[in-house]
Order: structure tokens, then sequence, then C-alpha cells
């Protein structure tokens, strides 16, 4: 009898065909497939098959998803070889972007508080309405800040996932030429 290992894979019934054609470069074969339907984690994206198209790794929380069983063969030949190279494709980093909705909204609500100030100076309260452009514009200041930095932190993590991208594009060649 041959001895093989195994592993259970959880995806979105959209991207399991992909998923499967992905594992099966790694030496997997499919043993068996279970689709739930409850609250689980699943990957939700296409693989890494076909030409780096700027779709990222996600794993998230979804309501219905596949488990996917696969096998391999502890005999295939460049097995340690093809488990490095696994290893490496399911680490690489695809952080997902942060949202700006916060920065947009803490920036707005600050921002609207400049209209009071200009009317309570033109009512000839210069003072107080000054002290509260002074507050408002500071903070409407650090609400830009934050809207930059989250843009920078964006474009940081979209930078990383093409250069992941383009590295899983080459595992998987690597991992195609072994097989072949």
């Amino acid at each position: 009898m041959e001895r093989t290992e195994s592993v259970v894979v959880q995806v979105h019934p959209d991207y399991e065909n992909q998923k499967i054609q992905e594992m099966q470069l790694f030496g997997w074969g499919l043993q068996g497939r279970q689709e739930i339907e409850q609250r689980g984690e699943a990957y939700g994206r296409p693989s890494h098959l076909a030409e780096f198209t700027g779709t990222y790794v996600i794993k998230t929380t979804v309501h219905r998803f596949v488990k996917l069983h696969f096998v391999r063969s502890l005999s295939l030949p460049n097995l340690d070889r093809i488990k490095q190279l696994e290893a490496e494709y399911e680490a690489l980093p695809f952080p997902g972007p942060f949202s700006l909705k916060g920065p947009r909204w803490f920036t707005a609500f600050w921002a609207f508080g400049v209209f009071p100030s200009l009317i309570i100076m033109s009512e000839g309260h210069i003072g107080r309405g000054l002290g509260l452009l002074v507050a408002y514009g500071a903070l409407v200041t650090l609400g830009i800040y934050w809207l930059k930095s989250r843009k920078k932190k964006n474009k940081l993590a979209a930078d990383i996932c093409r250069q992941s991208g383009i590295r899983a594009t080459q595992l998987l060649a690597e991992v195609q030429h072994l097989a072949g």
C-alpha cells in the first residue's frame, strides 16, 4: 500500500475548479468534496494559474463554501522541493486594503466646524471664532494626515500584493517544470 499525505482546503464555490487545478500542480489529487452551508472561512479569490491579474489571495468569512480533501503520494519525484515551493507559495503575503471611510468622515466632520467659526467671527466674537477656527483647522489637518497615511499604506499593500503575485507565478512555473 502506497504511503500518502492528505490535506483539507476550504474554498468559495466560485473558485473551486481553480483551487483544484492549483493543488494538482503541487502533486495533490482530489479525494473528496463536500459543500457546506454554514459560516466559515474560505479562500475567496482566483488562483494564480493564469497570468497575474491583480486579484489577491483573500481568506474571508463566507456562509457557503466547499471543503476539498486532497491526497498526495509520498513517493512523488522531487517531493521535498515541491513541498518547499508549496510552503513559500502559501506563505506569500497578500495584505488587504485599509478602509478610507474613517479618515474621510473624521475630516469631513471637523471641516464643517469651520463654517460656524466664521459665522461667530462675523458676529463680532473674533477671539472666540478664531480659537474655534484654529481648533477645527488642527483637527482637519489631523484628518488629512490620517487620510494620506492610509493611502500610503494602501499603496504599500498593493505593491506587496503585486510582488507576491509575480513570485506566485514564478513558483507555479517552477513547480510545473518539476512535475513536467
